[in-house]
């Protein structure tokens, strides 16, 4: 845990020193480190037991959506809200504790299948949700529906009830804004911000505006969630192994069903570890650099 604070740093490392347990581990360590724990009276011993049954929520079957990179992901947010210097502006306080719990349940109970994938299979959560965000709707609802059925580990239960209110408002944003369908428009979005500050279009009372730090929250978790790219290469070489492999199984069922295989999926043809120039170009180094403007 010691080098969790620098930009290189080997998760996988964590989860096997912890025991498997890297993401309850350094959430409790980064809300402990940050003040979150007595600002908010956050009681330690159930915030303990809720990361862990939050961890347990994650399938350790899927090869990528799993514990360890949702620790991954907490941890590169972190980094990256000191980093921008968004610790100082948007996430200090309600915002960190908000972006931080967003961070741990971004992935809960994921599935190891694209929204794509339950849309034209009729999965019962697309169904739930209308098709609409299928998988960032069941993230955020499973972890608060735990919440709401095992109150003996909610350990936000000392907050004000309008604390809670914008915590959980805030906390669905973020995770709901992790859909690749969104990335584009939020982007652009962000952009035009950015643009409108250096123009000074923007004034001071700006900088405060809710809907402004909300959406630098967004893009910083969209960010920490493909950090791996800017990792150590056997790193992001072991991260991008089983990413591939996920994304196989997926190809193998979408075979097995007689639907068309999706592109990348499909483990007779090149996976996503040779499509890496492309995302990087068009997902990857504009989304870093809009949040470094």
């Amino acid at each position: 845990l010691a080098g969790s604070g620098e930009w290189q740093y080997d998760t996988w490392a964590l989860a096997e020193a912890s025991g498997g347990h890297a993401l309850s581990v350094m959430g409790f360590y980064l809300m402990q480190r940050e003040g979150l724990v007595t600002t908010f009276k956050l009681q330690p011993i159930r915030l303990a037991r809720l990361l862990r049954a939050l961890e347990d929520g994650y399938p350790a079957s899927n090869p990528y959506h799993n514990a360890t990179h949702a620790a991954d992901v907490l941890r590169t947010l972190s980094v990256l809200l000191r980093g921008a210097r968004l610790t100082a502006h948007y996430a200090h306080g309600l915002g960190l504790l908000a972006s931080y719990f967003a961070a741990i349940i971004h992935d809960h109970g994921h599935p190891g299948l694209t929204n794509d994938f339950l849309v034209a299979t009729s999965h019962p959560l697309a169904l739930r949700y209308n098709d609409r965000s299928p998988l960032e709707s069941h993230h955020a609802a499973s972890a608060f529906t735990l919440l709401s059925e095992r109150p003996d580990l909610d350990p936000f239960d000392q907050m004000a009830k309008e604390q809670r209110t914008a915590l959980r408002k805030q906390v669905i944003d973020m995770v709901l804004a992790t859909d690749m369908k969104q990335h584009f428009s939020l982007l652009t979005q962000f952009e035009a911000l950015n643009k409108a500050r250096k123009a000074g279009l923007s004034g001071g009372e700006r900088a405060d505006d809710a809907d402004d730090r909300l959406l630098a929250l967004q893009i910083a978790l969209k960010a920490a969630d493909i950090g791996h790219l800017a990792g150590e290469l056997p790193v992001h070489c072991r991260w991008l192994g089983v990413l591939e492999e996920e994304f196989f199984r997926q190809g193998d069922q979408e075979r097995g069903r007689g639907l068309p295989i999706s592109p990348l999926f499909d483990r007779a043809k090149q996976g996503v570890s040779k499509s890496q120039v492309g995302f990087f170009d068009f997902v990857a180094l504009p989304l870093v650099r809009a949040l470094s403007d």
